[in-house]
């Protein structure tokens, strides 16, 4: 996979860095074209996903009580707890998927719309396809910081932030 992670300014804060992925080819963030996709739709529901993600940054970090831990069994048992779901409120109807790295930084993918009668990601073709997504990431982001092409400073995710095949 090719992409590029973009640290979120307006976004992060002293509790968290929020983080977000340009796939190659693209010019705008997973979860640019997310609030994109559905602003029109869900406003209300946007204006309270990214507040959410501005008090995680700036004020509480990325509390594990924030987020539903997503991806197989299968998944989980080679890449440990990293794929999660923005918790949403009991009306709400989007979710935004994300690589959730402790209390201290999560990288935004995408998300979509999620039916109350669907239980399961797993039910739906766009959330099926933006989870498995999110999780093709994180398994590449994973094996940048286990060979040392990322790396933790603090916060701060450092180290070959562009991952591409030609660089």
């Amino acid at each position: 996979m090719n992409y590029e992670i973009v640290k979120m300014q307006a976004f992060s804060g002293g509790e968290a860095s929020v983080y977000s992925i340009i796939p190659q080819g693209d010019d705008e963030t997973l979860l640019d074209k997310f609030v994109g996709e559905y602003v029109d739709e869900y406003k209300n529901e946007i204006k309270q996903i990214l507040q959410r993600i501005k008090v995680i940054g700036r004020n509480t970090g990325a509390r594990e009580s924030f987020f539903k831990q997503e991806g197989d069994y299968e998944f989980q048992k080679r890449y440990g707890k990293y794929v999660y779901a923005l918790y949403d409120e009991e009306e709400s109807n989007l979710r935004l998927y994300c690589i959730r790295f402790s209390g201290i930084a999560i990288i935004l993918g995408g998300g979509g719309y999620k039916d109350k009668t669907i239980r399961r990601w797993q039910e739906d073709e766009k959330l099926s396809e933006e989870v498995r997504r999110i999780m093709s990431y994180a398994e590449c982001i994973l094996k940048q910081l286990d060979e040392g092409d990322l790396y933790w400073d603090g916060m701060e995710l450092e180290g070959n932030l562009k991952n591409y095949d030609d660089e």
